[in-house]
């Protein structure tokens, strides 16, 4: 077993309520307090598997040496966000409706990211493109059953999503007996014929942003989505309606406001406006409706 410790300690409950359909493979796994799915390194598929071993610690299990060990810490603390959120804790308190925030769901800590991979991260983004998010997730976990690798260990199972090379190999009729419509399926192939999508996380903000929307079938939503909860960069897609409501509710009394006018009000975020974002999914999703919090 290995072991990640932290300097803060964190709320793993918390970080589990963004899987919404936790008993299906997105390839992310969730069984009570434990995590798993299995993670591909040069080609290689290991199983990993996660949960809190105290309010510190978080215990790690899978198939991998202490080869691959390294790599796969870094990708957990990443994609869990798992980094020291003191410096953002400090933030939140400076602003009452953020302060509300931040004791209401104390022990999250820092954003996470939505995918492993850059191809899987735009390949959910377009899934999750004029749908709810809840039908999302479940075409996505279609998706890595069908064309994802599955490694057993330990008695379970533990998926990864398609690689690029499965996801062409499907085609687009396959693609579309998993609920995909013709054009997502369409685009979903075009990216997956990029070859070189993890240099991305390399780029700039504006260089990114011009790379996803020179797509046709990738507009505002769908890059600013990448940029933040892909590739990590401090963006907040303001045109998210989810977002518009939890800021909504929380500066302007519940009156919806436009794309621009939330931009506006995470301007003050500054170099905290992702995380931020964060807590206002959470807020949105299971907490805006809750008295206690408004």
């Amino acid at each position: 077993m290995w072991r990640i410790e932290l300097e803060s300690e964190v709320n793993w409950e918390l970080k589990m309520k963004f899987f919404l359909l936790p008993e299906l493979p997105t390839p992310d796994v969730v069984e009570g307090s434990i995590w798993r799915r299995a993670i591909v390194l040069e080609n290689e598929a290991f199983a990993v598997l996660a949960y809190p071993e105290r309010e510190k610690a978080i215990a790690v299990e899978g198939n991998f040496t202490s080869k691959e060990w390294k790599t796969i810490r870094e990708k957990l603390v990443e994609y869990f966000g798992l980094q020291n959120p003191e410096e953002l804790y400090e933030f939140m308190e400076g602003d009452e409706k953020l302060k509300m925030l931040k004791e209401r769901f104390y022990g999250f800590g820092r954003a996470g990211l939505m995918s492993m991979s850059v191809f899987e991260g735009i390949a959910k983004a377009v899934i999750q493109q004029q749908i709810s998010f809840v039908v999302a997730e479940k075409i996505a976990a279609k998706v890595v059953q069908k064309f994802g690798e599955t490694v057993e260990w330990n008695g379970l199972k533990f998926y990864s999503f398609p690689t690029q090379r499965a996801i062409l190999k499907a085609g687009v009729e396959r693609l579309r007996e998993c609920g995909l419509s013709r054009r997502k399926a369409e685009l979903i192939l075009e990216i997956a014929r990029e070859e070189s999508l993890e240099e991305l996380r390399k780029a700039s903000e504006d260089e990114a942003y011009e790379y996803l929307t020179s797509f046709k079938g990738i507009g505002r939503w769908t890059a600013e989505l990448v940029l933040s909860m892909v590739l990590g960069k401090n963006v907040f897609p303001a045109d998210d309606l989810g977002v518009r409501r939890a800021v909504s509710r929380l500066y302007f009394n519940g009156e919806l406001q436009s794309a621009d006018k939330v931009r506006e009000v995470a301007r003050k975020f500054g170099r905290y406006a992702r995380d931020i974002l964060f807590y206002l999914f959470l807020y949105d999703r299971f907490f805006s409706k809750k008295s206690e919090l408004i």
